[in-house]
């Protein structure tokens, strides 16, 4: 279901800076293209964006089918799937996490993903004393050195999991009473010292980056930005309204579901994990593939649906067992090739990358002629436009007003774009503010209602997708 043409608008940005990466050998540490911008940034998925540009779209497209693999194999083992048996419910969960993912192109965040469900798997699976994980764990602070270099946005949490883990084990120590069933004991005193030595390696791991020390603090400044969470829809707490909307409660619902039914002893920091990762994906939609990805180990080792009840459900179906099995296949084989033919029907028709929805080829040529100095663009299409334009080698030539950097933008840029392209406040006073000379957008937005009117400004291209209007 990863096979699909690229139409993330963030994919087309990452390209080009790791264009700039990769040949011209620099790390940015300021914006390079918006004319109205050229403040510090904090390039933490620079080496993601090299080897996306290396790669091309169609590397892009195959690594991340092997990066998924990676995660499902990966979420399977924390589930404990048992595929002989004729049910195993958990594996309904895998498949709807599966679904999930389809929505995510390729873009650093997804390298996140695997190396999130690979902590997970490898401290959890320490802390409850199995053999394996007693060398795994100190592959950790390498996995750390990998990440904050890969996608350090989301590159805190192994320290924050070693914090927690450390803090929950205290924090039951110091308690007078026990809950038998949520508050077992978690560690002994050589995993207690294990622990805090990898947590210290972890922080020292996290500095070796090209901007040192800043990334320890880096990844929670994005969490407390209220503009990002306001005007960014993959920041924004979720939706759950419409169809994805109910897909996407059942999915968050299950865990917590399993959490009170189950009737199993579990240890503190499960709990305390579990209702962490439930809040941080309330908070923004972000975290829901992480939810996601942490309830697998739950619901794996805490599944309501006990062995007993597995054997009287399936009790009735036993005879037919084979004929079952065949069909379950049988379906899922189907399921896939309909997928598949779907999938590749979309390359044929559109190519490897979905362009419908943004700025035309035509509309790009039309501002290169144009050179404005200080042109607007929507905040969407900023990231199509800046891949178009390194396309036609003009980069030098236009330099854009915004695009996906919303920590960089979040202060003026960010609201100020959504704003006027929507029109949710005066249009007017964030025109002058900028002294707009040229202004492009698409028919999707209300803006161009709004500059039909305007003396000052004439229309001097249309298509059936975008407008572009020049001060007169």
């Amino acid at each position: 279901m990863a096979l699909q043409p690229i139409s993330d608008n963030d994919f087309f940005w990452h390209m080009v800076v790791g264009n700039r990466v990769w040949l011209d050998k620099i790390i940015p540490n300021h914006e390079l293209y918006s004319w109205a911008s050229g403040k510090s940034w904090v390039a933490h998925e620079w080496l993601t964006e090299a080897i996306m540009y290396k790669l091309g779209p169609v590397g892009c497209i195959t690594i991340m089918l092997v990066i998924f693999l990676g995660l499902y194999i990966l979420m399977a083992k924390m589930l404990r799937v048992k595929f002989k048996k004729i049910f195993d419910f958990k594996l309904l969960y895998l498949l709807m996490m599966c679904v999930f993912f389809k929505v995510t192109g390729p873009r650093p965040y997804i390298i996140s993903l695997v190396f999130f469900a690979y902590l997970i798997y490898v401290l959890f699976s320490y802390i409850d004393k199995e053999k394996k994980a007693d060398k795994l764990i100190w592959t950790l602070p390498v996995l750390q050195i990998l990440w904050v270099n890969f996608h350090g946005g989301s590159s805190s949490m192994i320290y924050i999991f070693i914090l927690g883990t450390l803090m929950c084990h205290y924090f039951l120590k110091l308690l007078p009473w026990r809950n038998e069933r949520f508050m077992q004991n978690i560690l002994d005193k050589k995993q207690v010292k294990t622990l805090v030595i990898v947590f210290f390696l972890s922080i020292l791991a996290t500095c070796i980056n090209p901007f040192g020390y800043k990334m320890l603090l880096y990844p929670f400044s994005n969490m407390t930005d209220s503009s990002m969470t306001s005007y960014i829809m993959e920041w924004n707490s979720p939706s759950f309204h419409g169809v994805l909307g109910i897909y996407i409660f059942v999915m968050i619902a299950i865990p917590l579901f399993n959490l009170i039914l189950q009737h199993k002893n579990m240890k503190f920091h499960e709990v305390a994990f579990q209702l962490l990762m439930f809040y941080m994906c309330l908070k923004s939609q972000r975290f829901i593939g992480m939810y996601g990805i942490y309830s697998t180990w739950n619901l794996g080792k805490y599944f309501f649906v006990t062995d007993d009840m597995m054997d009287v459900l399936k009790k009735p179906f036993i005879k037919y067992q084979k004929y079952i099995y065949g069909v379950s296949c049988g379906i899922l084989v189907l399921f896939a090739a309909l997928i598949g033919h779907r999938q590749v029907s979309s390359f044929k028709s559109v190519g490897l990358i979905d362009n419908d929805g943004f700025y035309s080829d035509k509309a790009v040529e039309k501002l290169i002629e144009i050179k404005p100095e200080r042109l607007f663009n929507d905040y969407s299409q900023g990231g199509y436009l800046l891949y178009k334009l390194n396309e036609y080698k003009a980069l030098d030539d236009v330099k854009i007003f915004a695009y996906g950097l919303g920590d960089v933008f979040s202060n003026d840029i960010l609201p100020d774009a959504m704003n006027l392209s929507n029109l949710y406040t005066n249009p007017r006073s964030i025109i002058e503010k900028y002294d707009f000379d040229c202004l492009i957008t698409t028919k999707k937005y209300p803006l161009h209602y709004f500059l039909d009117e305007c003396d000052d400004y004439k229309l001097v291209y249309e298509d059936d997708m975008c407008y572009i209007y020049v001060r007169v």
